[in-house]
């Protein structure tokens, strides 16, 4: 329950970059929330499959371990996926990682990082937890 419970919060921690306007800038583009990142189908599904992987109980808890690795994984996904293509509806009508770059906010990498590093931790809790259930 503790491992749950640690791993849901740095989830939530994890998502909180979101709340920021992570894309934008230039005379004429409003300025967009990063909340784009969790509100398209790859962010909404990594939500749930992570959910799904920490709480739900199942047989073989593997199986709930790569749901939960899936989610954390798909929240980077959503993030690199809405960093090369948002601005094309909107700004350029294209892709290219020359605007990409130019119109995201240093929230964008911030909230990028911090997805990573619960990718990297919950790989760590996740080990840890079944090497010390290995060795008990």
């Amino acid at each position: 329950m503790k491992r749950k419970i640690i791993l849901s919060v740095a989830f939530i921690i994890s998502l909180l970059p979101m709340f920021l306007n992570q894309y934008g800038g230039l005379k004429g583009v409003q300025e967009i929330t990063g909340l784009i990142n969790l509100l398209n189908p790859i962010g909404m599904v990594s939500v749930i499959l992570f959910a799904v992987g920490v709480w739900f109980p199942f047989k073989k808890q593997v199986f709930g371990t790569n749901l939960g690795a899936l989610g954390t994984i798909g929240i980077v996904v959503s993030e690199v996926y809405e960093f090369f293509t948002w601005h094309m509806m909107n700004v350029t009508g294209k892709v290219s990682m020359h605007s990409s770059i130019r119109f995201a906010f240093p929230e964008f990498y911030m909230g990028l990082v911090i997805s990573i590093l619960m990718v990297t931790t919950y790989f760590f809790i996740t080990k840890k937890v079944s090497t010390t259930s290995v060795s008990n």
